[in-house]
């Protein structure tokens, strides 16, 4: 009776261990995963720059302005590298815990229309209308750079989505004392089996040409992040070919 009780103790006290040991292991699978992720996508860049300076290093007495080509595909690429690189600092600390808001009283409105209007150049660059109807001196508790940050992903990425001759609508209320914000696009849409990976770090619905637009598959991950430790909720429907629309909702403290 004393072994069968003993047995059942160390076999009780193995189930609670391997239970405790399940939030670690994911942990370190994650960590894992990250940084085998970042490697990958860190290569690229690192090849292009590389492959460019060989070609500039091959001809020596040819002038800068016969190698401006090559000299800015490394520009390019060095300037996406330093975006990857700031976007998982990012994530990783916000992962460990070390990236506190500093929340702070300010006018959301404002904050909000002073971003969308220095995005405007971009997005008639792309040929794109960027339209708001932001709801008139609304106060909020949070992250002010943080929120503007949030708003710049959104934006972008709805930018990136939508061909020209297209809009993008940026809207802000009040509703039941939540923040509310959307941002609806009319672009090319997100099929569902695509809906709920594109939070996941480093997802992209087309690698190749996300990539090319500079993009480093971290940005939705990084809004997600910000909504959260706003103790919110952001997610999104859409439709092939008709946009997409991410709505954003976040308590008033």
């Amino acid at each position: 009776m004393l072994l069968l009780s003993i047995l059942l103790v160390f076999i009780a006290s193995f189930a609670i261990t391997a239970r405790a040991l399940i939030p670690i292991r994911k942990s370190w699978e994650r960590q894992v995963q990250f940084t085998a992720d970042a490697s990958h996508e860190l290569r690229t860049p690192i090849a292009v720059i590389q492959a460019n300076l060989e070609v500039v290093m091959d001809e020596p007495e040819q002038t800068v302005a016969k190698k401006q080509k090559w000299l800015n595909h490394i520009k390019a690429e060095a300037d996406r590298m330093q975006k990857l690189i700031e976007d998982l600092l990012i994530l990783s600390r916000a992962d460990e815990g070390q990236e506190n808001l500093e929340k702070s009283l300010f006018n959301l409105s404002e904050t909000l229309i002073n971003t969308l209007e220095s995005l405007i150049p971009y997005a008639q660059s792309k040929g794109i209308k960027l339209k708001t109807d932001i709801e008139a001196d609304i106060s909020f508790f949070g992250d002010k750079e943080q929120i503007k940050q949030l708003l710049v992903i959104l934006v972008d990425n709805a930018i990136k989505h939508t061909p020209s001759g297209g809009e993008v609508l940026v809207k802000s209320q009040i509703q039941n004392r939540n923040l509310v914000i959307k941002v609806t696009d009319t672009g090319e849409g997100i099929a569902k089996e695509h809906l709920t990976k594109i939070f996941d770090h480093f997802y992209r619905i087309n690698k190749a040409r996300e990539r090319e637009s500079g993009s480093s598959g971290l940005g939705l991950s990084i809004a997600k992040w910000i909504v959260e430790e706003h103790r919110g909720s952001i997610h999104v429907e859409s439709k092939l070919g008709a946009g997409s629309t991410f709505t954003v909702v976040l308590p008033p403290k």
